[in-house]
């Protein structure tokens, strides 16, 4: 089965938020980007002493679907190891999110994209009932970063009843807002939730409210990639 390059997706009332906010936009590596907000520098120490958000939909978002069985051995084959439901995976560039044992999401940078795809190709040959999908024009990616970033997760209710990110997998369906969302916990100062184009402003809008107690900021990739670079050595990320 052949994995296709993505194609472009359509504006969304993110897109409208973000131009609004000053969100200025560059080509990375054949991807646009919202680089920065008008402070690089600024942005990042948002980020360390408090929170961040930022629109991330340039990442390459991939769906792979099927019987668990072949499911699991196309993941093993491409990123190392079979996933649990709820579990994730770093691997190859890429996170592997199994949204059940029939359903595994994957994301990566979109310039490390079709390395992604190669990587693919031959794992799927060889089990055809796995179905992959390219989700990347329906979906929004939106990333909170950032010291405080557990706390706008609990006031969002993304770990659920208890309030403990113990007891919360690592990729669940949940929601931000009234929008609903897949959120992968990357760390405890790292979460990314996936919501589809149509609800992206409202999952912005809802994320931004639960952050504004706690110092929230719109930021751009260059923070981002600053901050987790610090995210590697937490002391570092501490505020002075």
């Amino acid at each position: 089965m052949s994995v296709h390059a993505s194609p472009e997706h359509a504006a969304t009332e993110l897109d409208a938020i973000v131009r609004r906010a000053g969100g200025v936009l560059a080509s990375r590596q054949g991807a646009s980007v919202v680089v920065n907000y008008g402070s690089a520098a600024g942005e990042l120490a948002a980020c360390v002493s408090a929170v961040g958000m930022a629109d991330c939909s340039e990442l390459t978002k991939l769906e792979l679907a099927g019987p668990a069985d072949a499911v699991a051995a196309v993941v093993r084959a491409a990123a190392g190891e079979a996933l649990a439901p709820g579990g994730t995976l770093a691997a190859g560039e890429a996170w592997w999110c199994a949204a059940g044992s029939e359903r595994v999401i994957v994301l990566c940078e979109p310039w490390s994209a079709d390395r992604l795809r190669d990587r693919l190709e031959p794992c799927l040959a060889g089990h055809p009932t796995v179905w992959i999908g390219d989700r990347s024009a329906e979906w929004c990616a939106i990333s909170v970063v950032g010291r405080r970033a557990m706390e706008v997760l609990r006031a969002l209710g993304v770990y659920g009843p208890s309030g403990d990110p113990r007891q919360t997998p690592p990729f669940a369906a949940g929601t931000a807002g009234k929008a609903r969302a897949l959120w992968l916990l990357e760390s405890d100062r790292r979460a990314l939730a996936l919501v589809s184009h149509g609800q992206a402003g409202l999952a912005w809008q809802a994320i931004e409210r639960a952050g504004r107690e706690r110092g929230i900021r719109y930021v751009g990739q260059d923070a981002v990639a600053r901050y987790a670079l610090l995210d590697r050595h937490p002391a570092a990320a501490e505020p002075a």
